[in-house]
């Protein structure tokens, strides 16, 4: 099996994307996202779910088959796999990708967050799209921006361009 984060999902789409999730508790993920699914990682369905209940995650199939591998041979090692399996499948959707890239929340996540008509941002990290409501996402940003001066300091120490 192909290391997803080590093979493709390294070529994931960079920066945030701004959408909404309608009244069919979709939201649609740009082109860039749609084809990098579809195209780069051979994927046509995504399970979007959330491990927190809090920031949904859109992960491909592939990606997240690989996580049930993983959970697979640590469950017996960690409780934390049973914790978080309860709450993924729990928030999960499998989702067909279609032409126009939209991808369905679960109706309960979606409540929980309050969701429906909101804006929303997301974000790619390891080849999976982290969904954030906007007001989390600006308090996110408001957080980083408070310690970035230091980060960048000990980041370019270690190597960052």
């Amino acid at each position: 099996m192909i290391d997803m984060v080590k093979g493709p999902a390294n070529r994931q789409p960079l920066g945030n994307f701004d959408t909404r999730c309608d009244e069919k508790g979709r939201i649609r993920l740009p082109a860039t996202w749609l084809h990098f699914f579809t195209h780069d990682l051979s994927d046509k369905k995504v399970f979007c779910t959330s491990l927190d209940g809090t920031v949904i995650r859109i992960y491909s199939e592939s990606i997240w088959r690989s996580n049930l591998s993983l959970f697979e041979e640590l469950s017996d090692q960690s409780p934390d796999v049973e914790r978080l399996l309860a709450l993924a499948n729990h928030y999960g959707t499998e989702s067909d990708l279609d032409s126009n890239g939209r991808v369905l929340i679960n109706n309960e996540l979606r409540t929980e967050l309050g969701l429906v008509g909101d804006a929303v941002v997301g974000t790619g990290k390891k080849g999976v799209i982290h969904i954030y409501r906007k007001v989390d996402h600006d308090a996110l940003i408001m957080n980083a921006k408070s310690a970035a001066a230091e980060a960048i300091q000990n980041l370019t120490r270690l190597g960052m361009r």
